[in-house]
């Protein structure tokens, strides 16, 4: 088994308590390898600033339970792509759960670039692909359509969706993950749809996420 290097860190079994409480299910060493995830992504954060949570109850809840809840909008089939993905959440995290899914994790900076590529190579993730690039910039990023198109707060819905609309399959759908106050940021008057939209309270009593479904006129 791939280990991480700090100490016990992020446990599977602290792992394997929070997903249960979150109801998300559980599968053969899923806890063991968002484990290393979780703690190379700790011991990167000592260089390079990949989070702002490095309590490892709160990193279990606010990053691993968190990016999962969006396993309730299955299934995943064809390609997703994740919008500013950071230190891997929730691609990551969805890539250990949807292996027949492909991942892209877009990331502006180099350095986080530098980690997901890491990580990705420790948890032998062939279904993954990083790149490096800026939606919006003249040059149009190399990416063939997306089926599903992911972001975690990363900008509200009317900045995300005209933004990465181009990128988007017939047929496709945004997952915005917007906190408490979601219901005040996704305008009347934006571009797109709201089909479906949840609210979840994450364990531990450490807040709510909202996870909203949007579709694009023509994109039926």
């Amino acid at each position: 088994m791939v280990r991480s290097g700090v100490g016990e860190g992020v446990s599977p079994g602290l792992l394997r308590e929070i997903l249960a409480e979150a109801g998300i299910p559980d599968f053969p060493g899923a806890a063991d390898r968002l484990s290393v995830h979780a703690n190379e992504m700790l011991r990167w954060n000592r260089s390079i600033r990949l989070t702002a949570i490095t309590d490892p109850v709160e990193v279990a809840v606010k990053h691993v339970a968190d990016s999962l809840l969006l396993l309730r909008f299955a299934p995943f089939p064809g390609r997703l792509l994740d919008f500013g993905s950071g230190a891997g959440y929730p691609g990551i995290a969805l890539a250990l759960y949807l292996p027949g899914a492909r991942v892209t994790l877009l990331e502006s900076s180099v350095k986080k670039c530098a980690f997901l590529s890491r990580a990705k190579a420790m948890l032998r993730l062939t279904n993954v692909d990083v790149l490096q690039g800026r939606a919006g910039e003249r040059k149009r990023l190399p990416l063939p359509p997306q089926d599903h198109i992911v972001t975690r707060a990363t900008a509200s819905a009317g900045e995300v969706i005209p933004l990465l609309s181009p990128y988007l399959a017939d047929g496709g759908r945004f997952l915005l993950m917007m906190g408490p106050g979601a219901r005040e940021g996704v305008p009347g008057d934006f571009p797109g749809t709201v089909t479906r939209r949840e609210r979840f309270h994450l364990p531990r009593a450490m807040g709510e996420r909202e996870i909203v479904e949007i579709e694009l006129p023509g994109k039926e």
